[in-house]
């Protein structure tokens, strides 16, 4: 059956114009490249991080997966759309969950792109299909936090009640998250203005200060320390950060500054150049802890539907009292489909070209006029 089938096509190929065999071998070759190899490759320049420490936790950072909804896009491609970017979201979240084996993972918002505004039905289904892009791993602990798409909350748009008790239900959002001894993440969300209080852990019995003896991460989809108020100061005074991690702005970038000092906060570029994109970064967090300085990393966006060039996932260890971060680029998929128009525009203009030449060479009076010499 099977060589019966290539025996036929083989004949086909034979029979199309040379023009055409090497088209269809281009475009062959072009599909090979941008669906399988362009992401083994890509997946080659990710950097690993290796630990010192026997408790080392290693965390896989997901930012803004904004998976597509089916109701404020309502173009003819839209189900090509949704099935790509569902199928690019699920390819590079298996390879780096392969890549960095994680004790934990953190969902840091904006799960969804109609979260807030859709239907029960409209969210079983983006549940349903949220769960197939990003299944559950066996041994990593999972941590989702809502984002302004989630739950509204950001600009104009008001703080949807019944998106956030919906949340909740469906991704048990919880105030913090003891990983072990020596870690406590921390829900620190700027929407709603909800946090823990305080940690019985950080003092003894006899009410002393012990919290050198943990570390402890805050999360907030919104980035922490820009535009500061009175939540933001409450937070840092109470739970006393060794590193905040972040989203929203869809870019990577980082801020360290003096806790007296956040109203000058400035954020910088981090991995964002060819020099360091694959860089190991390394942050001693006993340092910043000894000098109240407060380290902030934004990471960012993994969808290429987020109008940003650079795209990727957050890759955290926490090694001792050194984090160790590093970004997990992924390739640029728009540059893929580009590749795609233009590969069937270009007979496609041809082919017009072609049947303008022969309709004016039917329909013109373009024929030169050939007069006989004297003799």
């Amino acid at each position: 059956m099977a060589k019966n089938w290539l025996a036929r096509t083989k004949k086909k190929f034979l029979r199309l114009h040379p023009a055409w065999r090497v088209y269809v071998i281009l475009l062959g070759l072009l599909v090979l490249y941008n669906e399988v190899l362009i992401y083994v490759l890509q997946k080659l320049k990710w950097s690993n991080i290796y630990c010192k420490e026997a408790g080392c936790v290693r965390i896989l950072l997901v930012a803004d997966p904004q998976i597509l909804g089916k109701t404020f896009d309502t173009h003819f491609y839209a189900g090509l759309a949704n099935y790509d970017s569902d199928r690019y979201l699920a390819w590079y979240y298996e390879q780096a969950v392969e890549h960095v084996q994680p004790d934990v993972i953190i969902f840091l918002g904006d799960l969804m792109d109609e979260g807030t505004d859709s239907t029960e039905n409209h969210f079983e289904e983006y549940y349903t299909r949220f769960g197939a892009i990003f299944p559950t791993h066996p041994t990593a602990k999972a941590i989702y936090i809502p984002g302004d798409n989630d739950i509204g909350g950001e600009g104009r748009q008001p703080l949807n009640p019944i998106a956030k008790r919906r949340f909740r239900q469906y991704f048990s959002e919880r105030p913090a998250w003891v990983i072990n001894d020596n870690l406590t993440i921390y829900n620190i969300n700027r929407i709603t203005l909800e946090m823990t209080l305080n940690d019985p852990r950080m003092v003894d019995s006899t009410g002393s200060d012990i919290s050198d003896r943990y570390l402890r991460i805050f999360v907030s989809h919104m980035p922490v320390l820009d535009v500061p108020s009175s939540f933001t100061y409450t937070a840092i005074h109470n739970l006393k950060p060794n590193v905040i991690f972040s989203a929203h702005l869809h870019v990577s970038q980082f801020a360290r500054i003096h806790r007296n000092r956040l109203k000058s906060v400035q954020y910088k570029p981090l991995s964002q150049d060819k020099r360091t994109a694959y860089k190991v970064h390394s942050f001693d967090l006993s340092y910043h802890q000894d000098t109240q300085e407060l380290l902030e990393i934004i990471v960012p966006t993994c969808s290429y539907r987020m109008s940003v060039p650079d795209i990727g996932y957050g890759y955290a260890a926490i090694d001792g009292t050194t984090l160790k971060y590093t970004v997990l680029w992924t390739t640029r998929r728009f540059y893929q489909l580009i590749s795609y128009v233009i590969m069937f525009i270009v007979p496609l203009a041809l082919g017009v070209l072609y049947i303008f030449y022969k309709f004016l060479r039917e329909h013109c009076n373009c024929r030169p006029r050939y007069e006989r010499l004297p003799k």
